[in-house]
């Protein structure tokens, strides 16, 4: 199984706000709850951050630059100490999307211009003021505004990417963070993984309220991933906007743009924005059904005048079967003493949580969907070729990602790559115990390279049980003996 924390709308509410320690300190003390719950939400293995990092400021804010600043310190300080408590500070294992809340509005309100009534006359309909429009309509001023300088607009989210920047700062990302393409790729789970950071705040502004993703990015984005090396099981995606809500509402997205990550094989989504948690699945016809899982979480910071009534701070716990087609979604709801615990609303009303299943859908040129199997195959291949071409630090990375499924001649070619990379310590939890006299032999010699001497020592004494030869034994002590001489030992 993989476990996925799902987390959104951290913003904080000044009327009733909450610590980082308090709330850390919460999520940590629901792990050791749910950990022993039926069934059982393991801990996670990566977490997805759906948008509204901060609050914001208020349009006409001197000092809103310096505002934004000290909001993003927090959440930074926040999101950095949750990586170093769950995942043993690796950052890469956190993938986190824009919301409205952390688009700039005084950045995108100077690069307006309003226009006066005798520039030539507009037509105030509706289309007009969409998010791909250049202009605006101001209700309190009754104006229209047009937005005049496209790089100034374009820096709303300046903040916003300075944190992601400073987050990911030192983190080795396969896919490095680009500012400009409206997605961002992550792998998870050792590839079989890939998750679409999408940005869901195209055109989102003081003015303009609606959620979008920019035209022609679920495509590129498609592409980007069709066009990887080695194809994931499982493709996620990540946004912030909720795409429904009350008729006169209009701070959601088009669910045109769920149904074309549908058809481009996304099988399972992320999203916040409603300070509600939800879950359901969304299905297309082509004439075939084909259907997404979506997470939808609650907020995690806002205070009860921005939660719907009746609604809590809550958070979800999202666990992957062993097959990648399905998940059950947890949800968690902070109630008493500022602690979370099992929610039994809505359709998680009877044990906590929903469980939602979709079909793989088909590799590449009509072949049959990937599966674990299939995907360590191909990993092995890809090892094989890396080792031929002279890069066996690129296969130990790969064959690393199998896990468990290192058996066989994954293994003899994991220790090849070890050997060749001299990286022979990243032997030592694969062939544990070993299963031949090459294994043991290999797995000696990891164990005196990290000068972890007493481990030798006591495999050594094992080495009758193996088949190791008395002449191999000698020779394997005396390299023992000669580390001891030297005063390596650990």
């Amino acid at each position: 199984m993989f476990t996925l924390l799902h987390i959104s709308d951290l913003h904080r509410s000044s009327h009733d706000p909450i610590e980082n320690a308090s709330l850390l300190g919460a999520l940590l003390a629901d792990q050791d709850r749910y950990l022993v719950e039926t069934p059982k939400v393991p801990k996670p293995d990566a977490a997805i951050v759906s948008g509204d990092i901060i609050q914001g400021v208020r349009l006409g804010t001197s000092n809103h630059a310096d505002e934004l600043s000290k909001q993003y310190d927090v959440a930074y300080e926040f999101l950095s100490s949750l990586a170093e408590r769950f995942f043993d500070g690796d950052n890469s294992r956190v993938v986190i999307v824009p919301g409205n809340h952390d688009v700039c509005w005084n950045t995108a309100r100077d690069a307006m211009k309003q226009l006066v009534p005798e520039d030539p006359p507009h037509a105030a309909h509706g289309e007009l003021f969409q998010a791909s429009s250049s202009l605006r309509w101001d209700w309190a001023s009754r104006s229209i505004y047009e937005i005049s300088d496209a790089n100034a607009y374009r820096a709303r989210l300046d903040a916003y990417w300075q944190f992601l920047e400073r987050f990911y700062q030192g983190v080795t990302l396969k896919y490095p963070i680009d500012r400009r393409r409206g997605f961002n790729l992550f792998e998870l789970d050792g590839g079989r993984i890939v998750v679409a950071a999408l940005e869901s705040v195209h055109g989102n502004d003081c003015f303009c309220r609606q959620g979008a993703i920019e035209r022609s990015v679920l495509g590129a984005c498609s592409l980007a991933i069709r066009d990887l090396p080695q194809q994931p099981i499982l493709r996620l995606a990540a946004w912030h906007h909720s795409f429904q809500g009350p008729p006169h509402g209009d701070d959601y997205m088009d669910i045109a743009a769920v149904q074309e990550m549908v058809g481009n094989g996304f099988r399972l989504g992320f999203h916040g924005h409603q300070h509600q948690a939800d879950a359901g699945a969304y299905a297309i016809h082509l004439p075939e059904e084909l259907s997404m899982a979506i997470s939808s979480a609650g907020s995690l910071c806002a205070g009860t005048r921005e939660l719907p009534r009746g609604i809590n701070r809550e958070y979800n716990m999202v666990v992957i079967d062993d097959s990648y087609t399905s998940a059950r979604i947890h949800v968690r709801e902070m109630t008493q003493g500022n602690h979370f615990g099992r929610c039994g609303r809505g359709v998680f009303r009877v044990d906590g949580f929903s469980e939602l299943s979709w079909t793989l859908p088909a590799a590449r040129a009509g072949a049959a969907p990937l599966d674990p199997r299939n995907f360590a195959s191909a990993t092995v291949l890809r090892a094989e070729t890396a080792i031929a071409s002279g890069d066996p630090t690129a296969a130990v990375a790969l064959l690393e990602s199998l896990g468990s499924t290192i058996t066989g001649h994954a293994r003899m070619l994991f220790v090849e790559a070890a050997r060749e990379a001299n990286q022979t310590e990243k032997l030592i939890p694969v062939l544990q115990p070993p299963t031949n006299i090459s294994e043991f032999v290999a797995l000696y010699g990891a164990f005196l390279s990290a000068d972890m001497l007493n481990d030798a020592e006591t495999l050594l004494e094992s080495a009758d049980g193996f088949g190791v030869d008395a002449a191999t034994q000698d020779s394997l002590k005396l390299k023992l003996n000669l580390k001891k001489m030297m005063g390596k030992s650990k």
